[in-house]
């Protein structure tokens, strides 16, 4: 049996102005870095074989801060990254509303091959980031492995490793810095935790 802790990024500056960032490398806040130093005294009992995170700044330096003092090498994939946003990245919800209304209509339809010019479908970030986690079950059978992501990214990890429907990719939400804790076994995943911020509560 082989152990995944999931983690999203800490905050960014565009997380707290509500702007979509996909592929864009936006660095974390210094309540990010709180965040992911929390977490770290969280997970500090964790004996990690393996890490691993997307090639984003703020991926890596989270799982950097979490990782601390192990001599556990980060290794960053591109496999890991967010949702390519395309043209909305970098646009709020309300900005990208008014420049590109149609789209804008289209994106609210759970429709898993809709991508905005440029960016990339849930059908193809899911089977992405799906081919990386099975890689991982065979490569670390029995091992407690780190894996710093994306929120939209992450959840269709989760959603590929529970062998939940692709519609599924709809139903979850994960907040900066929480922890979710998948075990893997030859034929199955089970999720022991998600979305987990109670860590967080003291962080302003």
């Amino acid at each position: 049996m082989g152990t995944f802790y999931i983690v999203r990024h800490g905050e960014t500056l565009w997380n707290a102005e509500g702007r979509i960032q996909g592929h864009t490398d936006v660095g974390l806040t210094e309540r990010g870095r709180e965040q992911a130093r929390v977490t770290a005294r969280r997970l500090s009992d964790i004996a990690f074989g393996a890490a691993y995170s997307s090639d984003m700044s703020r991926t890596r330096e989270t799982a950097e801060i979490i990782l601390g003092e192990r001599d556990t090498p980060l290794k960053p994939v591109p496999e890991l990254r967010e949702y390519n946003k395309g043209v909305f990245e970098g646009l709020t919800p309300e900005e990208y509303r008014e420049q590109y209304p149609q789209l804008y209509e289209s994106s609210l339809v759970n429709d898993p091959d809709f991508a905005p010019p440029g960016g990339e479908t849930i059908r193809q970030c899911q089977s992405r980031i799906s081919r990386f986690l099975s890689s991982l079950r065979e490569l670390h059978p029995g091992d407690d492995v780190l894996i710093v992501g994306h929120g939209g990214s992450l959840r269709s990890g989760i959603v590929a490793l529970l062998e939940l429907p692709l519609e599924a990719n709809w139903k979850f939400v994960m907040h900066n810095c929480a922890l979710s804790v998948v075990r893997t076994y030859p034929d199955n995943s089970v999720m022991h935790l998600y979305n987990d911020t109670s860590h967080l509560k003291d962080v302003g």
